[in-house]
């Protein structure tokens, strides 16, 4: 796994020094235990055995089994910032990049076993208990979409309206709704895109910017 940074709930003292490579360790092996026991039944002392590391090492990195899953789904959310920043880099019709970026984030993400079993009622349960987990979520959602999205609003693409705070919980929340309840709603792409640009798209964009600027591609995207 590529080391990333810390999620912000994990507490430390001024004396202890992180190794990246040990705490790689630690969620590794959290991984392997979330989908060998499940996330319900995964024990610290599981960790330990599986990562080849003390108890006591691992409580100073991650205070609970808690912090732990909020940091697993916190990097799996950091991982998808490769494959969708591309698509909002280089999809210059901000409605379909918006679209194409949700689209792809949650394909990648039920591709990932463990993060269905972070986002499942069980695992949203345990990220629930941890303060801060639902700040340290929209940070990394922040790192994939903040850019585009003050980008979009300074060149007056959203409705005055649109608060980018909202939008982001927004996407966050169906994000992990989706993923989370994938087998239970079975929501296939092509509705996915349809809900999303009936409902989502003409609720934050000013289609009069668009079409002025983007003619030919908001004509297509309206009659689609």
């Amino acid at each position: 796994m590529t080391t990333r940074r810390s999620c912000k709930v994990k507490t430390t003292t001024a004396s202890f020094r992180r190794d990246a490579r040990v705490e790689d360790k630690i969620i590794d092996a959290t991984i392997k235990c979330f989908e060998r026991y499940g996330i319900q039944k995964t024990s610290m002392d599981d960790i330990a055995k599986i990562a080849k590391i003390s108890r006591p090492t691992i409580y100073r990195y991650f205070p609970s089994r808690h912090h732990l899953a909020v940091e697993v789904l916190v990097r799996e959310i950091r991982d998808h910032v490769r494959v969708v920043i591309p698509i909002l880099r280089e999809e210059p019709y901000p409605p379909k990049a918006m679209i194409d970026a949700i689209v792809m984030a949650i394909s990648t993400a039920r591709d990932h076993p463990y993060t269905r079993i972070v986002t499942s009622d069980a695992g949203s349960e345990l990220l629930a208990r941890v303060p801060g987990s639902d700040q340290s979520l929209l940070d990394a959602m922040g790192e994939m979409w903040l850019t585009f999205l003050n980008r979009w609003r300074e060149a007056g693409y959203f409705r005055p309206s649109v608060r980018l705070d909202d939008l982001l919980l927004w996407i966050t929340f169906y994000m992990h709704t989706t993923v989370g309840k994938g087998d239970f709603l079975a929501i296939t792409e092509d509705r996915m895109r349809r809900m999303l640009g009936a409902l989502l798209i003409p609720s934050v964009f000013d289609f009069d910017r668009l079409a002025a600027e983007f003619p030919t591609q908001h004509a297509a995207f309206l009659s689609s």
